[in-house]
């Protein structure tokens, strides 16, 4: 909680709808001290407000922070979650390649765009963690490993606040689960084997208290499941199958819900045998 004007950080966001030509609220603080330079870059078109267009603009010592993002945030009436997620990867994206490790941001869409601060919180939240996610653990290049450390969302209204941070807290969540099955998507087949990615579960199972099970290929024959065993014949890998169960509400047995997920850790290339029509619905 806090004036975001007063934020000593290498790099601040705030924004703009596409359309508006006299920025107000936090941006319209930002604009006035800095003399009217957000409004002067409005009338030469330079900024437009479109969605994810991304313009710095340096402060030159008339704040604490060294820069200013203006981030569009497109149309006022196409404004919605999705659209604060996607910006705030564009915006941090930009920020990270001029080298900024801390950013500080307004809550975007909590005032006029319409959103609730916990909603704003948490598309702000996801849109950072998956905006910025990158596979770089079989790279050397520490230039390609630099990266924003910290963001700070700024909010001036204490009563806000709190909804904020359960948003933050929630898409945060969301975000690290998409991007933990990132890292394993994006592994090679001669890391992420069925034995490895079963003891990924079970790590995940026990941080975070769910029951699990792993079939190995005995279990599996005693079972009869000869159409994935007929499958895993065609590889030098031990099968295994993965059961991860949650109780959340074990009085109440109707509301159980079961996923079924197909775990390929290698695709020997079916979608060159097929027609490439439509093959994208797949």
């Amino acid at each position: 909680q806090g004036d975001i004007l007063q934020q000593k950080v290498p790099a601040l966001i705030v924004n703009l709808f596409e359309g508006v030509k006299t920025p107000g609220g936090a941006t319209g603080a930002v604009d006035k001290a800095l003399e009217g330079a957000i409004t002067q870059l409005i009338a030469d078109g330079e900024i437009k407000g479109k969605k994810g267009e991304v313009t710095l603009v340096h402060t030159l010592g008339k704040l604490p922070s060294a820069r200013v993002v203006v981030l569009g945030l497109g149309k006022e009436r196409d404004f919605n979650a999705e659209v604060v997620r996607q910006v705030m990867g564009s915006a941090l994206r930009y920020l990270r390649g001029l080298g900024v490790t801390t950013v500080a941001t307004v809550a975007h869409g909590a005032g006029v765009g319409g959103l609730s601060p916990e909603d704003s919180g948490q598309a702000v939240a996801e849109g950072a963690l998956l905006g910025l996610y990158r596979f770089n653990r079989h790279k050397s290049n520490s230039e390609d490993k630099k990266d924003i450390t910290e963001l700070q969302i700024v909010e001036r209204d204490a009563a806000k606040a709190a909804a904020l941070e359960r948003g933050v807290a929630r898409g945060r969540i969301l975000a690290e689960a998409t991007n933990m099955a990132r890292d394993m998507v994006n592994e090679p087949a001669n890391i992420m084997t069925p034995t490895r990615m079963a003891e990924i579960a079970q790590q995940m199972a026990r941080e975070d208290g769910l029951g699990v099970e792993v079939l190995d290929r005995e279990r599996m024959l005693e079972l009869g499941m000869g159409a994935l065993l007929g499958v895993a014949a065609g590889s030098a890998q031990p099968p295994k199958l993965i059961v991860l169960s949650y109780q959340g509400d074990p009085d109440n047995p109707g509301n159980n819900l079961g996923l079924l997920g197909k775990g390929i850790t290698f695709d020997s290339g079916g979608i060159s045998l097929k027609p490439a029509d439509r093959m994208d619905e797949m």
